[in-house]
């Protein structure tokens, strides 16, 4: 770095470098060393003006402490955007699996259960209400099947599923991060 040659320049860089005490090495080492670039060689009286334009030293140090901030990562590692494709097929196999001998519903289930952007209470959530839904229809059915009603057994075996198995979907799409 260049000293600057005038008083007033020299004691600017010294508030300067104080103020870019708490900033990341390199940027106060950038900093300093451009101001003081910019200050070498200048009179007392020019020297004054020129950091009349360059500003306070707190300000300085405040703009690079909030563009350090701003670039640096945060705690976790940036990603990109969450693509909507897995909680849409999951929310497929669970609704449409239930009527292919229930072996795909199963699969949604296990599909929630290793999703990697639910958390663990979404997750629980989900699988409990799709399987209440399940358990709700068979009752109905076991215990409208031999009564005159036994439609009515059958309608609820084949909807109520449906019904909890899209408002599951529904939920999942919504929760995916």
């Amino acid at each position: 770095m260049t000293e600057p040659t005038s008083d007033t320049a020299r004691q600017y860089v010294t508030d300067l470098e104080a103020a870019l005490a708490a900033a990341p090495a390199a940027v106060r080492t950038e900093i300093v060393t451009d101001v003081a670039g910019e200050l070498q060689g200048l009179t007392d009286a020019e020297a004054r003006e020129r950091i009349a334009g360059l500003g306070d030293p707190q300000r300085i140090a405040a703009d690079a402490a909030a563009q350090s901030a701003s670039d640096a990562p945060s705690g976790a590692p940036r990603t990109a955007p969450a693509s909507t494709t897995y909680p849409t097929i999951t929310a497929i196999v669970l609704t449409v699996g239930w009527y292919v001998a229930a072996l795909g519903w199963i699969a949604g289930l296990v599909m929630i259960g290793v999703g990697d952007r639910w958390r663990p209470a979404e997750k629980r959530r989900a699988i409990l209400t799709s399987i209440g839904g399940t358990v709700v229809g068979i009752v109905a059915l076991l215990v409208f099947r031999k009564t005159d009603s036994g439609l009515i057994g059958l309608a609820a075996f084949l909807v109520i599923p449906l019904i909890t198995n899209i408002f599951v979907s529904s939920y999942l799409r919504r929760t995916w991060r």
